[in-house]
């Protein structure tokens, strides 16, 4: 089994993303690249690439480096590295925050107290909702969450913001598409587009999701607008985390289906469609709550 919860958690993040962005057989799989977008070192990396490696996930190939020797199934996540303690509690804080069962303010001790954890551990754990902007600490005592999306005004306010930065995106002067992970992101969609919904896990619905609005503002080549859509998308995971169960399997087919429509427009360089594509999308996202 992985050695650390740190390089179990990147196992997860490393299939997920494989997975989610439809990664072709034979892709160079890059430690660097990687550590770049998980936010991690380059040595927990190597350890889960390798132990990926050992399980036919992956293959070495010249020199030091990975290739993909097969494409993840659904199942590959949950099955090649179990979710670590942190993964667990995170979830728990995540889908308790959004319901409003914990406060907006709080202590280390009391949510050691309320989900039986040492200190240590909440402490990683509220570290890392800070580096997504989900909390932050409070001068002197305690921590507070940002504002999540939890009335109908800010949920409002939060598209209105979308609205404003993903469109912006695609009218920006550097906008380039990546035609290699355009594909990608689409075939995730259409894969995700055509599960079930009991086979739908709610990290893989939200990890193609994100990836789409992310993939938007990465190809704008701005990089405060990549920074803004992922707090957005931090933001949201919350929200999505309590109300997952509840949604309809007609509106993650609708969703997929508008995603995959803006993603042709680009595909065929006509932008002011995708934008407006984009537009209509987020306008009836914040309807219907789900984009």
């Amino acid at each position: 089994m992985v050695g650390s919860d740190l390089q179990r958690e990147i196992v997860r993040q490393i299939v997920a993303l494989a997975a989610a962005e439809r990664w072709p057989v034979g892709r160079r799989v890059s430690d660097s690249a990687l550590a770049r977008q998980l936010a991690v070192s380059r040595s927990p990396v190597r350890s889960a690439l390798a132990w990926l490696a050992e399980r036919g996930i992956l293959r070495r190939g010249e020199g030091r480096g990975f290739r993909l020797a097969r494409q993840p199934g659904n199942g590959d996540v949950e099955g090649v590295a179990p979710p670590s303690e942190l993964e667990h509690l995170q979830r728990r804080l995540m889908a308790d925050r959004a319901t409003g069962a914990v406060p907006a303010d709080v202590s280390e001790a009391l949510l050691a107290e309320r989900y039986g954890a040492p200190r240590g551990t909440i402490r990683k754990l509220l570290l890392r909702f800070a580096a997504e902007g989900l909390v932050q600490r409070q001068r002197g005592h305690g921590w507070a969450f940002a504002g999540s999306l939890d009335t109908d005004r800010v949920e409002e306010e939060s598209y209105q913001f979308r609205l404003i930065v993903e469109c912006g995106a695609l009218r920006h002067p550097g906008f380039r598409a990546d035609a290699a992970e355009l594909a990608a992101i689409r075939a995730g969609l259409a894969e995700v587009m055509a599960m079930p919904l009991p086979a739908l896990h709610r990290d893989r619905w939200f990890e193609a999701n994100a990836a789409f609005h992310e993939a938007l503002a990465a190809w704008s080549g701005n990089r405060f607008l990549v920074q803004a859509v992922r707090q957005q998308n931090s933001l949201r995971r919350l929200t999505e985390y309590a109300w997952f169960d509840r949604l309809p399997e007609a509106r993650i087919r609708r969703v997929c289906s508008e995603h995959i429509a803006i993603l042709d427009a680009i595909a065929e360089g006509d932008i002011a469609f995708a934008e407006a594509l984009l537009r209509r999308h987020i306008e009836g996202a914040s309807r219907s709550d789900a984009a």
